[in-house]
């Protein structure tokens, strides 16, 4: 049983690489002094980038470099075991003893294996388990897979991931979500390091706002996964993980520019890395270019300055185990978008005027995560966070004002009850304060006036039991069971239910079920009801959403000598009752109630991966196939914006001399769409289209394993592009104006250039 209570949770730097963990040999580790071990990673003769090289048992830990050649620094002299390991090949160990003051050579040579182990994941069960071991499917995001796109804004990368899909909800202000197998953005979890701080208004505009640099990897799971994260958890979860001070490179330095006008630089540095470790990163970017390719007078993509300060610090005791983590992040944000003349002359008195119709969002944001290790050897462990998002925003003339709150406390008691059977015990505190200057929070008289101010306060104890079994080698079943209280509505119970089956090394089989719920918040619904001229009503006290789900997932690898391939199927299912859904049926108004009746998501995906060693060549082509539906009164409807199909293409072609080309492709298939009186219709139904990325690298190795990249990247290059996405555009303040009629890239094909430099 590979559970780690605790175990080493070194980094997951590239697609070769996985995490290692273990038992540390107990000679003579306490030995007053320190000592240091470097060595190689070689297969056949020929390095192993991105190997990873832990100390069994420990903390300690690093990724070797492009030539696969590594340093573990400050070990306490005594016995270990040192393990090396990367996807598609077999973990090899080395045993060595440190001395204080002696630096010791230690060279790997690995094998390949068919059985592929993509490293450590702790989304799907709360506690570090490898992935091939996870009953829960998790999806990895590895960070050569952030490099493949020059971005600073992380939904452009995971809308390369097979069933993650990115909607833009507004073609002035440009919020967007990623939805999940068809679902929409509110039904996705956002987690940073675990924990469910991205609030409700947050993830509005929030993940455009996390930098691709400051993360270690992502985990994604598509299915609900309520019993853990709660509420917002009824489709799935993406946790970034961010940078693990004690194995991230001391510096990291990314910028770029591109032919739109937009200039991004990201700069971290790594100041101690003893048994305090600590990183401090930040983030810049800025476009102010107007681009207007549809002719509709409005800019094809807002005007943006953004930056964010993040820092982070590590302590561990004199053997390496974790004290506590703790990270902070600041994000600033200012978006501008609107018609040409109200971008070209904005100032401070055109903000919120109807002289010329414009939006600006200002968005300030504090984010505080720790993690203190109660007792470290037996897994015990409280979380806090904390964030506190202030926005104010004109869309229009109309005002819109909004700060949330949120608190969160989690302490996580695992317990091995024998060989094959662990218990994990834990219980949260929520509590969150949502205000606006709107009728969600005020009472209001008949001019409009603000009379009383009635914020939002939530305080939501929870508690969650999670039981694994391992009946035989084969088999594993996860059980678990959250308990949630709403004051609004009483006790939330969300069950669920996990199989996984190994029939052959090559074969696992994941059957999961569940139950999901969700509180809602208008504004995170349909944003349309503050940037188009329509009032919101309210037309009842709304009930939590709740879902019924099971997803079963199959995966094969095919031994195709030394280029296994990996196929992974998944079918899903998930059945909504009490669902939210706006009606525009009433001119100038959008009415909310719980749906009466049901909506249904259900689909099948497929993805192919693999390595050739005949040619240097990756790629991951993966295909999904959704039908998502409403049922009311006997009448049923497919769900707006959500794609019939949608499939991804990722490859990479390594060139001789440090030279490799990557390649991605988004396929997006036909979508219903929102429809229009005369004489403003639009097609009902989106075309089929495709988006293809292209981007070129130049590895330019520098003396001690640091590392110069130079890129030069092709964004939408055959410059597809919709037609304009607004309804009336000539009359932006009248009753027709709608912002929402979005399916497809806005902005056409644009190059980009930059550097990255990574100094270990």
């Amino acid at each position: 049983m590979m559970h780690c209570f605790p175990t080493y949770t070194g980094p997951v730097p590239g697609r070769y690489a996985i995490v290692l963990a273990g038992v540390m040999l107990a000679c003579a580790s306490n030995a007053a002094g320190q000592g240091r071990i470097v060595g190689r990673v070689t297969a056949a003769g020929e390095p192993v980038p991105f190997a990873s090289v832990g100390v069994r048992g420990t903390a300690y830990g690093t990724a070797a470099d492009l030539d696969g050649r590594f340093v573990i620094e400050r070990l306490p002299a005594g016995r270990y075991i040192l393990v090396a390991s990367a996807v598609g090949f077999a973990s090899t160990e080395a045993p060595v003893i440190v001395a204080d003051g002696v630096t010791r050579t230690v060279d790997f040579d690995l094998e390949e294996a068919i059985l592929q182990t993509d490293g450590v994941v702790v989304t799907g069960t709360l506690v570090e388990t490898y992935t091939q071991d996870s009953p829960v499917k998790v999806n990895v995001v590895s960070p050569r897979y952030l490099e493949k796109i020059p971005t600073a804004n992380v939904m452009e990368v995971l809308e390369n991931v097979n069933g993650l899909y990115q909607q833009i909800d507004c073609a002035v202000c440009g919020t967007n979500n990623i939805r999940i197998n068809g679902m929409d953005g509110p039904y996705t979890a956002v987690l940073i390091d675990g924990m469910p701080i991205m609030s409700s208004l947050a993830t509005v505009y929030g993940l455009n706002g996390i930098s691709p640099a400051l993360i270690q990897q992502i985990e994604v799971i598509k299915g609900p996964i309520s019993t853990l994260y709660g509420s917002e958890a009824m489709g799935g979860v993406i946790n970034i993980i961010t940078k693990n001070p004690r194995t991230a490179p001391r510096v990291t330095l990314n910028t770029f520019g591109t032919t739109h006008g937009e200039y991004a630089l990201d700069l971290g540095v790594v100041p101690s890395r003893g048994r305090l470790a600590t990183l401090v990163s930040g983030t810049l970017f800025h476009n102010n270019v107007f681009h207007d390719e549809n002719n509709d007078t409005f800019a094809d993509t807002p005007l943006n300055t953004r930056a964010s300060i993040f820092g982070k610090a590590s302590l561990t005791d004199a053997e390496g185990w974790k004290q506590f983590d703790l990270s902070a992040r600041f994000y600033y944000e200012d978006r501008l978008g609107g018609t040409e003349p109200f971008i070209e002359r904005y100032s401070e008195a055109l903000r919120g005027s109807d002289e010329f119709y414009g939006e600006t969002i200002r968005t300030r944001r504090v984010e505080v995560v720790g993690a203190y290790h109660v007792a470290p050897r037996r897994g015990v462990r409280l979380d806090l966070a904390f964030n506190d998002h202030d926005q104010d925003s004109f869309y229009g003339s109309a005002h819109y004002r909004a700060r949330q709150t949120t608190g969160f406390a989690q302490l996580l008691w695992p317990l091995r009850l024998d060989g094959r059977q662990s218990l994990l015990v834990g219980t949260t505190l929520r509590a969150q304060r949502y205000d606006d200057n709107t009728g969600s929070t005020g009472l209001f008289d008949d001019a409009g006036k603000e009379v009383e101010n009635r914020p939002d306060d939530r305080l939501i104890p929870g508690l969650f039991v999670q039981h694994e079994y391992v009946p035989g080698n084969p088999v594993r079943v996860l059980s678990g069971l959250r308990l949630d209280y709403q004051k609004d509505h009483g006790v939330i119970a969300a069950p669920r239910l996990s199989l996984k089956l190994t029939p052959h090394e090559t074969t696992t089989l994941r059957l999961n079920g569940g139950t999901g719920f969700r509180i809602v918040n208008l504004f995170t619904e349909d944003h349309a009801a503050y940037t188009g001229a329509r009032a919101t009503v309210v037309l009842e006290d709304l009930d939590p959403e709740r879902s019924y789900s099971a997803t079963a997932t199959l995966q094969h690898i095919v031994p195709f000598g030394a280029n296994p391939l990996t196929i992974d199927l998944e079918g899903f299912y998930t059945y909504f009752t009490n669902k939210i859904e706006p009606n525009y049926d009433t001119p100038g108004l959008i009415l909310y109630e719980n749906l009466d009746g049901s909506a249904t998501t259900r689909g099948v995906s497929l993805t192919l991966s693999q390595s050739l060693t005949a040619i240097p060549l990756t790629y991951t082509v993966g295909g999904t196939l959704m039908d998502v539906f409403v049922d009311e009164d006997g009448r049923r409807a497919p769900l707006e914006f959500a794609p019939d199909v949608q499939a991804i293409v990722n490859a990479t072609y390594r060139l001789p001399r440090g030279f490799a080309v990557d390649y991605t492709m988004n396929l997006t298939g036909p979508m219903k769409l929102p429809e229009y009186d005369p004489p403003f219709e639009r097609p009902t139904r989106s075309p089929t289209f495709t988006v293809h990325n292209v981007q070129v690298t130049r590895d330019i190795d520098l003396p001690s394993g640091h590392r110069l990249q130079a890129y030069l990247s092709g964004e939408n290059i055959f410059d597809y592009t919709q037609p304009s996405p607004l309804i009336d555009p000539a009359h932006p303040f009248g009753d027709h104006f709608d912002t929402a009629y979005v399916y497809g890239p806005i902005h056409g094909g644009c190059f980009g250039l930059g550097l990255r430099l990574t100094v270990r």
